[in-house]
């Protein structure tokens, strides 16, 4: 069974002003950022998993890096519709490529899995759920400021808003990755888009899309490098 992995990585890079595409940045002599979200999948075939790289005009050098995957995975890159903003407009574009089963990753991030298994975790939920977040559990205001915040309960998703700036303690966690039906697709990304760009009349609430009480998954631990601050951390890790 298929399941299109998509990662955005159309961004400008701004907050690391590289030379080059923060994505290819090395954290170590073998590892670039974005190898992390390719290794969930190794023991995977072609067959099973699609990566789909959106990409900006500016950032051919993320192609020319993974055809180290070429004999691995199908990979298909494309760009970002200028028409479209944030990560939100770069998941929009690569919608034409979405099967039944799809899962978002930030290629730019750590993400460290409970679930040996991601590829049949992922399959697993969505063949009974439309939509799921995988997220982690956060109560710190400063940082739930700058993340997909989101308001659970029992494991049930209740509120959701991306960097909000008041009423924090309505938030417990934040999203780290993101699976879909294709039928869920337009209705939550509309949504979760508005939140994105600030958009202060919603044409969409959050009761009519399938992010309402959808039931998470959590994460071991998230780690985001793109900032310096980060990246120096998890190379201090290591």
């Amino acid at each position: 069974m298929m399941l299109n992995v998509i990662l955005p990585a159309a961004g400008k890079g701004h907050r690391l002003n590289l030379p080059f595409s923060k994505e290819i940045f090395h954290i170590d002599n073998n590892k670039a950022l974005i190898d992390f979200s390719f290794e969930h999948f190794l023991n995977c075939t072609r067959t099973q998993i699609h990566f789909i790289i959106v990409i900006n005009e500016n950032k051919s050098d993320i192609l020319n890096y993974l055809t180290k995957y070429k004999k691995k995975f199908n990979i298909t890159f494309i760009f970002q519709n200028p028409t479209e903003y944030e990560y939100t407009g770069a998941i929009k574009s690569a919608k034409y490529l979405f099967g039944d089963y799809n899962l978002v990753l930030l290629p730019d991030t750590i993400v460290s899995f409970f679930q040996k298994n991601v590829y049949q975790t992922v399959l697993d939920k969505l063949q009974n759920n439309d939509f799921f977040f995988f997220y982690k559990k956060e109560l710190d205001p400063n940082i739930l400021s700058t993340k997909g915040a989101l308001g659970l309960k029992d494991n049930i998703v209740y509120k959701y808003q991306d960097k909000p700036q008041k009423n924090l303690y309505d938030f417990n966690a934040y999203w780290c990755s993101f699976g879909f039906t294709l039928d869920a697709f337009d209705s939550c990304i509309a949504y979760m888009e508005q939140s994105t760009l600030g958009k202060h009349k919603s044409s969409i609430s959050l009761e009519q899309t399938s992010l309402y009480k959808s039931t998470g998954i959590e994460v071991k631990d998230y780690i985001d490098l793109g900032t310096w601050s980060s990246i120096k951390n998890q190379i201090g890790k290591k």
